[in-house]
């Protein structure tokens, strides 16, 4: 569902991802939610700290509208990309869903003092998997960027 009302855009939502698998059935699940987005696509820690490093030293870059991230990635985990995205001025109050395949209590202790919106455990069912849209869509309603 694609919203043409004039001067209305696109949610624009940045994920963090590895597992070419897990980024399909995240697109599948956002549409699934029918929530049309612009979708940027990294597959590492130290991707996403260049994707960073660049917004915060172009002026005219703009944030995404919320940050979908996996805690285990390559190069560089999800934590440290957390962290950075805290530090960096652009993005500190960006929403932050952690979508991960680690049920950890210490582990989701140690991101929530970052502020993140959901907390997300991968489900080996797919319909369970698209409900992740619903959720994503209920937090970007939830800050006020995008309708229900």
């Amino acid at each position: 569902m694609t919203d043409e009302r004039p001067g209305v855009r696109k949610v624009r939502i940045l994920l963090i991802e590895d597992n070419a698998a897990d980024v399909e059935l995240l697109r599948r699940a956002l549409t699934s939610a029918q929530l049309d987005c612009d979708l940027i696509v990294l597959e590492d820690g130290a991707e996403a700290l260049s994707f960073l490093s660049r917004l915060e030293t172009n002026a005219g870059a703009s944030a995404p509208d919320l940050a979908v991230l996996d805690l285990n990635l390559p190069k560089n985990d999800g934590v440290e990309v957390l962290q950075a995205m805290r530090a960096t001025g652009a993005f500190s109050q960006v929403p932050v869903a952690i979508v991960t395949s680690s049920g950890s209590p210490r582990e989701r202790a140690r991101v929530e003092q970052y502020g993140i919106g959901r907390y997300i455990i991968k489900p080996p069912d797919f319909d369970e998997f698209l409900r992740i849209g619903f959720m994503l869509k209920e937090l970007l309603v939830e800050t006020g960027l995008a309708g229900a």
